[in-house]
């Protein structure tokens, strides 16, 4: 499902216009720049991607209509409208495979609290050393531009091996459930009744 599609089916839930919910939505598919496949979902799809889509647009935002609608609720509709329904958290989709991606991490030192404490977040909200693919990776250093800023990115890209990237860890992720990759069938079917945002009648 792409950006578009998301901010579809957000205006028909919370009402506003696509463009109301762009960006948040193009946040939790930024994943996709860094690996073009379905396994993208892991790094956001999840909790903690709503956690962090909170920390970066704030707690809610005030759509065209002039509603006021929670980020949280849009950013659990995106996850929903991916995965078959489902909200998941980092051990969902990781504990499977958390000692084969585990071995391929390794963490470094930190000066800076602030630093450390946002790395080490996905750990700290999983207790899965697994979960740390996330943040330290090129992935993670994108992360914390976003959410950070281009001081702490820099200091983060000089701590990480060039070859933590996450497709060198995704691609060695297996699939453990059939939610992991199929998107709401309901959801589907609704845009498939669409044509240029007017619905078809018949």
């Amino acid at each position: 499902m792409n950006i578009w599609d998301h901010s579809r089916l957000s205006v028909r839930k919370f009402g506003g216009v696509e463009q109301d919910y762009f960006n948040i939505h193009k946040f939790f598919d930024s994943s996709k720049l860094f690996y073009y496949h379905v396994k993208h979902r892991l790094l956001l799809h999840n909790l903690y991607g709503v956690e962090l889509a909170t920390r970066k647009f704030g707690d809610f935002i005030v759509n065209a209509d002039g509603t006021i609608i929670l980020v949280r609720d849009i950013a659990v509709e995106h996850l929903k409208e991916d995965l078959s329904g489902k909200v998941p958290g980092l051990n969902d989709w990781l504990m499977e495979n958390d000692d084969k991606l585990s071995r391929e991490i390794t963490l470094p030192m930190f000066d800076d609290p602030t630093l450390e404490e946002f790395v080490l977040t996905p750990l700290i909200r999983s207790n899965l050393k697994s979960s740390l693919l996330i943040t330290l990776s090129d992935f993670g250093i994108y992360l914390t531009n976003e959410l950070l800023g281009l001081d702490y990115a820099k200091t983060l890209s000089d701590k990480i091996e060039k070859d933590k990237t996450v497709k060198n860890y995704l691609e060695k992720f297996s699939f453990t459930a059939r939610w992991q990759f199929c998107p709401d069938k309901k959801e589907l079917d609704w845009l498939k009744t669409q044509q240029n945002g007017q619905q078809i009648t018949t």
